[in-house]
């Protein structure tokens, strides 16, 4: 599979804390390594549509990978395929606690 890295997921990685930039690395080096199907199987990557969102720039529908349990990249599909890395949101789980 091919990957596109968008500048903001760049600066993003490049912010974050080490242990999020090197799970962001060995996640671009899995990404290479799989194909389509295999992306949508791999239970680590925990790759899921993110209903009602699409990407402004392309207009296509975004996805969410799992980079740690606190970190999510955010990316669309183009065809060929390619996996385009939007942005990386760090503490991912606090957007969702009360």
């Amino acid at each position: 599979m091919k990957i596109e890295i968008r500048p903001a997921f760049d600066e993003a990685v490049m912010a974050a804390e080490l242990p999020v930039r090197k799970a962001a690395a060995k996640m671009l080096v899995l990404l290479q390594a799989l194909d389509l199907p295999e992306l949508w199987k791999h239970s680590g990557l925990n790759f899921e549509k993110l209903h009602g969102m699409i990407e402004p720039t392309t207009g296509r529908q975004l996805y969410s990978l799992r980079v740690t349990g606190s970190a999510r990249a955010i990316a669309c599909l183009l065809n060929g395929p390619t996996l385009v890395l939007v942005s990386l949101h760090v503490q991912h789980d606090k957007a969702y606690r009360r």
